[in-house]
């Protein structure tokens, strides 16, 4: 079946029968008449049929020129619109930028990048996957997401739902160096009594943490085994009287009074003001989120700007 190969050829065409004359196409073409004809008898090669007849005033389509006709001029519009698309593209006019992390990463780290890249880029359109590092690291790999952050603790060992290292089929482009904080209402006894041990140059001790109702991340979550291991090794024994997924959740929920939680503190930004941190003597937990993409996949062009625009601004290393 013949097939078209060559968008001039159609181009030529749509233009003799626009103009009703070889000469004038050749004007609105810029190009030699013996340059046109070759394309037009080429054209009429390529699908075995005459497209075009001669008139007393020049020339016109045969019946099969019209049915040809229409659709070339469908083609050509469609063809104009894919290069417009690609050049809006190149140039960051347009486009879709997919990314994927866990809660810290989207309520705490994603949002300002993503203000700053908009700036000048506020063409392109962002969609965003809170999900654990395991199914982020998977949805990179399988190209569902261009850019994801992944958790590793301060030691980089392997976390429950976390991806494990190496990282197969993934790219680290750095680390955001994270801590997490325990936070309380600006009401609750615990702030008081932190802020009397601060004036003596003192912390509360792991033991004030014992049987105080707390809200923490989901069971099995990278940031959750974080926090876990490091009340296994102060002996704290906290009252979970409820797991979350969102950090803006927990946040509202500690503003209410209804218990302590454990939050980044790349999310403690107005209006999480309205919470207080408080120091526990001894508790350090702290974690690398990574930025990663895919190792076999190309980067759309507005992506790969915007993972200049993150790792610049957060990344370490």
């Amino acid at each position: 079946m013949p097939e078209l190969q060559d968008i001039f050829r159609l181009q030529a065409f749509v233009a003799v029968v626009d103009e009703g004359s070889l000469s004038a196409a050749v004007r609105k073409l810029h190009v030699t008449q013996p340059a046109l004809s070759a394309r037009l008898k080429l054209l009429e090669e390529s699908l075995g049929c005459v497209l075009l007849e001669r008139t007393g005033r020049g020339v016109r389509p045969t019946p099969v020129g019209k049915l040809v006709y229409g659709i070339a001029v469908d083609i050509l519009k469609r063809m104009r619109h894919l290069q417009t698309t690609i050049q809006n593209h190149l140039e960051l006019r347009e486009g879709w930028i997919h990314l994927g992390g866990g809660a810290t990463a989207v309520s705490g780290v994603f949002p300002d990048a993503i203000a700053s890249f908009r700036e000048k880029h506020d063409g392109i359109q962002f969609t965003l996957h809170e999900q654990e590092s395991h199914a982020v690291a998977e949805a990179v790999r399988d190209g569902a997401v261009d850019i994801g952050i992944i958790t590793r603790n301060e030691s980089g060992a392997p976390q429950s739902g976390e991806a494990s290292e190496p990282l197969p089929g993934l790219r680290v482009h750095g680390d955001i160096l994270d801590s997490l904080v325990i936070i309380a209402s600006p009401r609750h006894p615990l702030v008081a009594m932190n802020a009397s041990l601060h004036r003596v140059g003192k912390n509360l001790l792991p033991m004030h943490l014992n049987k105080q109702p707390m809200i923490l991340f989901d069971e099995g979550s990278a940031i959750r085994d974080i926090i876990d291991a490091e009340f296994r090794k102060l002996y704290i024994h906290p009252k979970v009287v409820m797991t979350l997924r969102s950090t803006q959740s927990m946040l509202r929920m500690v503003q209410k009074g209804i218990g302590l939680s454990v939050v980044s503190r790349l999310t403690m930004q107005p209006p999480e003001a309205e919470v207080q941190v408080i120091d526990i003597e001894g508790l350090r937990m702290q974690r690398s989120l990574l930025v990663v993409t895919s190792d076999e996949r190309t980067l759309p062009p507005a992506a790969e700007e915007f993972l200049k625009v993150l790792v610049h601004r957060y990344a370490q290393g």
